[in-house]
């Protein structure tokens, strides 16, 4: 693959020209179908400045999945990061380097960047760092049919501003570089903030990956996230690229990242649902399914009869919840173990998800390990702010942690009757509501 770039005050393109050994369709799940994307930047911001290496970065995670086995970028790259890439990529090569390129390296006094996206998790993680960091959103561009609202994300993004945090909202198209829309690796919402680590001084990327993300808690089976391939392979880039990826909620779950929005004095401007509009979610998907939930659990909320009605009448959810294991199923398991409510619909998922027999205590908490892929500078700041809103897991809860396997409960034949006797119950109530 080779990529060039155009630049104009304003704006800056990539183009991504594919070659014969090149991966146009690297799953059945998308395929390549467009080769510009296009990024909307600061005017006073000399685009032809950007160091390289960052440039480098932010072509290789919209490219990453086509690649064959190799990549030219729009100007040769710095031997460190040349090195640094090899060292964790093994499928493809970087095709141009510059051995007097001098690395990039953050500006002094320079600050924490996030790639913020108005949603619960990455309103924790802002919750956790230094008022100094930068959320940078990526403001997609709409085009066609989309479920996707902006409305929430965007009125997020300006209350902060008016919190006095220095929030940026860019403008880019990376989406369409893939059919169905989406993106291409899961952390490259950041090539805005990438982009602007110069002008902005930053001097990290953090990200609201939480537990279910990154130890796959929730999942068939436990991973040691530091040390598995997402992290190293991304870990390793970034850092290549002299601006290392900072993980402020990775070991907390969803379940502590929506504690802390509850808490936190910014966690207002938080919303999940990103169908509805500002402070107005759509409750009719599988996020307000869950959050709705999970809120009430944590608030010791209680819901009257046409309320649960609501909740239920929900055909996203239903789709969700035929699944075994359920997405996010642990964050059921922990709400409805605390939640005691006499109706018929509630009980069968409580059942389901085991909510009857299993608390999961330790995910109201911090995994105290997973400070180790928090960026060294703020180690001590996001351990002290964590302290505020959460307790801190002690060796027996670490312990069922990291055994944690679903294997059980997804070859079990009683999971599979509570999940028949679930949806069933479900498609009932909601075509009675039709």
């Amino acid at each position: 693959m080779k990529v060039e770039m155009v630049s104009e005050p304003g704006v800056l393109k990539f183009i991504f020209i594919l070659e014969d050994d090149d991966r146009p369709e690297p799953s059945e799940k998308y395929r390549m179908v467009g080769n510009i994307v296009t990024t909307k930047l600061p005017e006073d911001l000399d685009i032809e400045k950007i160091h390289p290496d960052l440039l480098a970065l932010c072509c290789i995670m919209i490219a990453e999945p086509f690649i064959g086995t190799k990549i030219y970028l729009p100007k040769p790259v710095s031997k460190k990061f040349f090195e640094g890439h090899s060292n964790v990529t093994s499928r493809y090569k970087i095709g141009n380097v510059d051995e007097n390129l001098r690395p990039w390296k953050p500006a002094k006094n320079s600050v924490p960047g996030l790639a913020f996206s108005g949603g619960v998790d990455s309103t924790a993680a802002l919750s956790l760092l230094p008022h100094s960091t930068i959320p940078i959103f990526l403001d997609r561009p709409l085009t066609g049919k989309s479920a996707y609202n902006k409305d929430a994300a965007i009125n997020s993004c300006l209350e902060l501003k008016r919190l006095q945090y220095n929030v940026q909202m860019i403008e880019c198209d990376l989406e369409y570089i893939r059919e169905p829309v989406g993106f291409p690796v899961d952390v490259v919402n950041s090539v805005p903030a990438i982009l602007l680590a110069d002008y902005l001084k930053l001097d990290s990327i953090a990200f609201g990956t939480i537990m279910e993300s990154s130890y796959r808690i929730g999942h068939k089976l436990y991973k040691d996230y530091p040390r598995g391939s997402h992290y190293l392979h991304w870990g390793g880039i970034f850092s290549a690229a002299g601006i290392p990826i900072n993980y402020p909620v990775a070991g907390i779950s969803e379940v502590g990242t929506s504690i802390i929005v509850n808490k936190s004095p910014i966690g207002y401007v938080a919303q999940s649902c990103m169908r509805g509009i500002w402070k107005e979610p759509c409750q009719n998907c599988w996020k307000c399914f869950r959050k709705i939930i999970l809120d009430a659990a944590i608030t010791n909320q209680t819901f009257d009869e046409e309320t649960l009605r609501d909740i239920f009448d929900n055909k996203e959810a239903l789709r969700f919840i035929q699944s075994i294991p359920i997405k996010h199923e642990n964050v059921l398991t922990w709400a409805t173990n605390r939640l005691e409510i006499n109706n018929e619909l509630f009980s069968l998922l409580k059942k389901r998800v085991e909510g009857e027999i299993k608390s999961h205590n330790w995910m109201s908490k911090w995994y105290p390990d997973s400070i180790e892929i928090v960026h060294d500078k703020y180690q001590d700041i996001v351990k002290e702010n964590i302290s505020k809103f959460l307790g801190i897991m002690i060796e027996d809860e670490i312990l069922e942690m990291r055994q944690w396997s679903m294997t059980e409960l997804i070859d079990s034949k009683d999971t599979q009757k509570n999940r028949d006797a679930l949806v069933s119950s479900v498609e009932l109530h909601i075509k009675s509501r039709q």
